[in-house]
């Protein structure tokens, strides 16, 4: 198992501890975690050493969604999974979050470890390593997401 290093994004403190508690408690990883409180604090702490975010929508500065924008726009960054956990829970905004915010998978909040585990286990691997080559439709659908997880 390789050590996995995500960024959590949130400007709640409570919520950025409690993805991490659950991404701990599923034992699926071995994380290493950088925080950030809004999009443009994870913006100054985005590296290429980067191999996963967990990013929250709505925060002061910048939102999840527009952060997700400036990650997809920079060079060799379409193989970093971006799980967007947010309270937004219309389907526009899934929409939204998925196809013009670039993020690959949506969880809303409040989540439950199953959940998180479902949606990582399209990204890591049994052996806690990240997997290279996720399939990715054209188009996402936050009803083919819910297929997928049933």
């Amino acid at each position: 198992m390789s050590k996995i290093k995500a960024l959590v994004v949130d400007d709640s403190k409570i919520m950025r501890s409690a993805v991490k508690r659950t991404l701990d408690q599923l034992m699926m990883a071995d994380f290493e975690y950088i925080e950030a409180l809004d999009g443009e604090d994870a913006l100054q702490k985005f590296n290429d050493e980067i191999q996963i975010i967990f990013l929250d929508w709505n925060m002061p500065k910048m939102t999840g969604v527009e952060f997700s924008q400036e990650i997809r726009k920079m060079e060799n960054t379409d193989h970093i999974p971006i799980i967007m956990i947010t309270a937004e829970k219309s389907m526009g905004k899934v929409d939204t979050a998925l196809n013009e915010g670039g993020a690959n998978a949506y969880v809303t909040k409040p989540f439950t470890a199953d959940q998180v585990f479902k949606v990582l286990s399209r990204f890591i691997d049994k052996d806690g390593n990240l997997i290279q080559d996720t399939e990715e439709d054209d188009k996402k659908s936050f009803f083919k997401d819910m297929l997928k997880f049933k």
